[in-house]
């Protein structure tokens, strides 16, 4: 009997031991295999996906890498996007998103408050890559447990929420973000003198219910009336109106010139290509880069810190991105002709054309295409 107890010991001792063993150098194998197992197919779906947002490491972080190309620069990303809210310009809006915090408030009809262009740009001072990439407007995702286009997101959310969930979107973290109004970016590019820019096609729109108020004018003709409310007549004994807003138009020519900020914005908001998303990223991101080009040098230090302190006070943007962020990244952001350049294009699936275009991807291919931009 004693025997057989002792036998028995022996055994279990030496099982326990075998199976550390093997747990200690099996371990990673089984954790790729579960990885592998637990995580989404890599396969297109146009279901509307929400992602974890992934934790922001603070710019260069945790790394050794004997190799850097720029040692004394700051890697970081940055989320650019151009909203297409005009309150002071077209009337149409449904109830404004600046008085009401509910947005079941929200009138079923009327113009939205989108995000209109979304742009990530990535300085990466380890390789010496700075990185675009735009993300389409159209990608249909889950915000808050409701299906929506991602454009439609900054109706219901803040811009915070925003970047977490491209982020999320991505798996590409997130430093800061600017979000900025077409009347403000039309001002800032008037006062860096304009942009050259190679205008990829003619590009002319026109849409008669998208009117735009000038003085004087209004969305719709409205009779003028006398001290006792009465029409007042011209000489033809016709009611005179307030007349309309112009028709709201897009008409540029293709080639190389110097647009103003307002054609500048024209180039952003054109989205009639026969290719659809495809064709308006191409020159989303053409334009950016162009951006860059001509004004992330040294001689435009004072002139750029004034943009970031505008964007800080200005009530047509809303950025994370301080002055004292801007002189801390200034030595990076300014180098940038001494960076490789290149474009990340997003992986999609484009269905439909104009307002009912919407667009399906694949978590795991998206993430494939962003992860060599990352810090490691």
């Amino acid at each position: 009997m004693l025997s057989s107890v002792k036998s028995f010991a022996i055994a279990f001792a030496v099982g326990i031991i075998i199976f550390g063993l093997i747990g200690y150098f099996a371990a990673p194998q089984i954790k790729s295999l579960t990885d592998g197992f637990l995580t989404p197919q890599d396969e297109e779906t146009g279901e509307a996906q929400e992602y974890v947002v992934p934790e922001v490491p603070e710019a260069n972080k945790g790394i050794v890498n004997k190799n850097v190309k720029f040692p004394a620069h700051k890697s970081f990303t940055l989320l650019l996007v151009g909203s297409d809210y005009q309150p002071d310009v077209f009337s149409d809006y449904r109830i404004s998103v600046q008085n009401t915090a509910d947005p079941e408030q929200l009138a079923a009809h009327g113009r939205h408050y989108k995000a209109d262009v979304i742009m990530l740009v990535r300085y990466n001072a380890d390789t010496g890559v700075a990185m675009f990439s735009a993300v389409p407007a159209s990608l249909m995702v889950t915000a808050a447990g409701i299906q929506m286009r991602l454009c439609d997101v900054l109706e219901r959310k803040n811009i915070s929420y925003f970047s977490d969930l491209v982020a999320g979107i991505t798996g590409m973290p997130i430093d800061y973000y600017i979000c900025c109004r077409i009347a403000l970016f039309d001002q800032i590019i008037d006062r860096l003198g304009g942009i050259k820019y190679d205008v990829p096609q003619d590009m002319y729109y026109q849409d008669e219910e998208e009117r735009i108020i000038t003085p004087g004018a209004s969305r719709d003709p409205i009779p003028i009336l006398d001290g006792n409310g009465n029409p007042v007549l011209d000489e033809l004994g016709n009611p005179k109106t307030i007349p309309p807003g112009k028709a709201f138009t897009i008409n540029l020519k293709r080639g190389i010139q110097v647009l103003d900020g307002e054609k500048a914005t024209w180039v952003l908001r054109y989205n009639g290509y026969a290719n659809g998303f495809v064709g308006r990223r191409e020159t989303v991101v053409g334009f950016f880069r162009s951006f860059f080009e001509q004004f992330a040098r040294e001689e435009n230090r004072a002139m750029l810190s004034g943009i970031v302190s505008l964007l800080n006070t200005s009530p047509s943007a809303d950025t994370n991105m301080t002055p004292s962020d801007f002189e801390d990244l200034a030595d990076t952001i300014l180098a940038y002709s001494k960076y490789e350049k290149t474009n990340a294009t997003f992986p999609c699936t484009v269905s439909g054309s104009g307002d009912s275009e919407r667009v399906s991807f694949s978590r795991n291919t998206v993430y494939s295409v962003y992860e060599k931009y990352k810090l490691q």
